[in-house]
């Protein structure tokens, strides 16, 4: 089982996209059972007020059609190093933040989402932006990417 956490800062636009959508084209491909797929956040705020999904990314989901079921924020944990084999980051930002919670990277098992990608570059924030289209377009190269990338080397 190939174990992948999404992080961005909060957990309610970039990271709960790409956990879903990356869960999507895995069911896709038939793979779904050889995955566990989880996303988190590196800022505490959305955690304590349990926020849900942002409805920008909900209203993406239905437009593009991606399943998605209900998410609540939550930060990552040191123990999540340990557990999943990716973490999978949407921009530099967070993999500071992201070493800050779990100590060094010493398996290399923290990298940017679309470095899986021919277009190397952080993923924008749409909470910042308000481009969710933006944001999913990204989300989805770098998750098909990544997928792609998986196949090719033979861990699925």
């Amino acid at each position: 089982m190939i174990k992948v956490l999404f992080v961005c800062l909060g957990n309610i636009c970039r990271s709960p996209m790409a956990q879903f959508i990356f869960n999507y084209l895995v069911d896709q491909a038939g793979l779904g059972d050889k995955f566990e797929i989880d996303s988190a956040g590196t800022e505490r705020y959305n955690e304590m007020v349990h926020a849900g999904i942002h409805h920008g990314t909900r209203s993406i989901f239905k437009q593009h059609k991606i399943p998605f079921t209900e998410h609540y924020a939550r930060v990552i944990r040191k123990t999540d190093y340990d557990h999943f084999d990716y973490i999978l980051i949407m921009e530099e930002s967070n993999r500071e933040d992201v070493l800050d919670i779990v100590g060094q990277d010493t398996d290399n098992k923290i990298h940017l989402l679309l470095e899986y990608s021919e277009n190397l570059r952080g993923i924008r924030d749409p909470w910042y932006t308000g481009n969710f289209e933006e944001t999913y377009e990204d989300v989805l190269e770098g998750c098909r990417s990544f997928l792609n990338r998986l196949i090719r080397n033979g861990k699925v």
